[in-house]
């Protein structure tokens, strides 16, 4: 692309004439917010005064920032290629990944880091910095826009910040310490659920958000409806990426999908249809077993009926010992009924790692040693379900009614499990999974159900080459 190819629109003229010294491009992915931040770093470095040299541009790795900001055909450093220096991994004049432009008032160091080093982004940022662009702001440590922030504030001439973003989660402190501050710009195209999160109490920090409706220029119709189509209605990621606002982990994002879930009775199924059953531990850190606001040990039983097709909340248990030992006996003696009715089909017991011991003890204590597998796991899996969101938008997919699954893919026997859930939705910034309370561990048995077989659940999604779960 050259310059003469950008199609500009009236919000891309407006942030390229804007002086401030901090400005936020948030919003939904594909709206060429990293094609206007670069045009806009380029055009301040090309501008800056002859004592001001040294810029810097830093990604959540210095390989995303090097392949948006150099490699891309529509990166600031091929837009502008005559008045670059070839890039340089680092020489005698530059410790660090680096090009320069050639500026009215001579040459602009402009230096490459990624967020995934703290070496080097701290080594960069130690440096009297003109000008700093923040891309991928939601995926960055708190500690580098906090680092990069200050430094522009507390130069001696005029520094500025220009930062990129899709949305992330309500509570992280990007939001709250920076974005939220911002004076918003062209307020009609914001959406309310961003508005009402907004300060605005500094007026020389200016926000602007972006759109799949009027912010791609450069695309087609066919491809910005296939964009709007690329993630389940509801989940994290569709607010984060479609919509380009705050998504809510694990709540709101999926209170529509409860709204109308009812409990099934557990004489109404049909045991022969289920491929296999497992029961899930989550431990609790409470040490009274009568306390019913602190977390507890909750076991939980699941499973998948044939194919995987659908995934089954059966029942659950609040364990009320603490010790190892009982904790076994009283769940074990819970689980006995079941194991009669599914006589055969229960496969493995599954339990949080984080009480590694508990596993070891559970192994070599189990009444079915040598019949049931007992295995300690963890709530990630490296392709499929990497984070909180994910995990959160894979149950939105579960639950979604689609042309093949007419109805949801989840089945509530339990009405503890279900119940936990709707709890969940009462706070709709996502802070109750960062509190330790019984409805948490209710929802994370659940998520320990689908992880064990996210593979499975989800056959149609898996690459060949996908890395494997995550159990030990």
């Amino acid at each position: 692309m050259t310059f003469d190819e950008i199609l500009w629109t009236d919000k891309m003229r407006a942030i390229f004439s804007d002086d401030a010294p901090v400005i936020h491009l948030c919003g939904s992915m594909g709206t060429s917010k990293t094609l206007v931040a670069g045009l806009l770093f380029f055009d301040r470095v090309m501008n800056a005064p002859p004592n001001v040299n040294q810029f810097a541009i830093i990604g959540v790795s210095s390989v995303l920032a090097k392949r948006n900001f150099v490699d891309k055909a529509d990166s600031l450093y091929n837009i502008h290629k005559g008045l670059c220096t070839p890039y340089s991994d680092g020489n005698k004049y530059a410790a660090g990944s680096h090009f320069c432009i050639y500026g009215k008032y001579g040459k602009k160091i402009v230096y490459i880091a990624g967020a995934d080093n703290k070496t080097s982004f701290t080594n960069i940022l130690s440096l009297d910095l003109g000008g700093i662009l923040l891309d991928e702001l939601s995926a960055l440590h708190p500690d580098v826009f906090r680092e990069a922030y200050g430094r522009v504030q507390r130069l001696a001439y005029p520094g500025w910040l220009i930062t990129t973003t899709n949305g992330g989660n309500p509570a992280q402190e990007f939001y709250s310490e920076l974005v939220n501050h911002a004076t918003v710009m062209f307020r009609d195209s914001v959406p309310k659920i961003e508005l009402d999160e907004m300060v605005e109490d500094r007026p020389n920090e200016h926000y602007y958000h972006f759109n799949l409706q009027d912010d791609c220029p450069h695309k087609t119709a066919e491809q910005t409806e296939r964009l709007m189509n690329s993630y389940p209605v509801g989940s994290f990621y569709y607010y984060s990426k479609i919509l380009g606002c705050r998504g809510f982990s694990e709540g709101a994002l999926y209170a529509s999908l409860l709204s109308d879930a009812q409990v099934v009775d557990f004489n109404d199924l049909n045991l022969s249809a289920f491929e296999e059953v497992i029961m899930t531990v989550d431990v609790g850190k409470s040490v009274n077993g009568e306390d019913t606001k602190k977390s507890h040990t909750i076991v939980a039983l699941g499973g998948y009926t044939r194919q995987y097709h659908r995934v089954v909340a059966i029942a659950s248990k609040k364990i009320k010992s603490i010790e190892h030992r009982d904790i076994i006996e009283e769940a074990e003696t819970w689980l006995y009924p079941y194991w009669l009715k599914f006589y055969g089909k229960l496969k493995a017991i599954v339990i949080d790692l984080a009480d590694y011991k508990l596993v070891s003890t559970w192994q070599n204590h189990s009444r079915w040693r040598g019949k049931i597998s007992v295995l300690g796991c963890v709530k990630t899996d490296k392709y499929l379900c990497p984070d909180l969101p994910k995990r959160a938008a894979v149950k939105c997919q579960l639950m979604m009614k689609s042309k093949q699954y007419p109805t949801s893919r989840i089945v509530w026997c339990d009405g503890d499990m279900l119940k936990a859930h709707r709890q969940i939705l009462e706070d709709k910034d996502g802070s109750e999974l960062d509190q330790a309370n019984v409805w948490q561990d209710y929802a994370d048995c659940f998520s320990y159900l689908i992880l064990w077989r996210i593979r499975k659940i989800l056959a149609d999604e898996i690459p060949s080459n996908s890395n494997k779960i995550q159990f030990y």
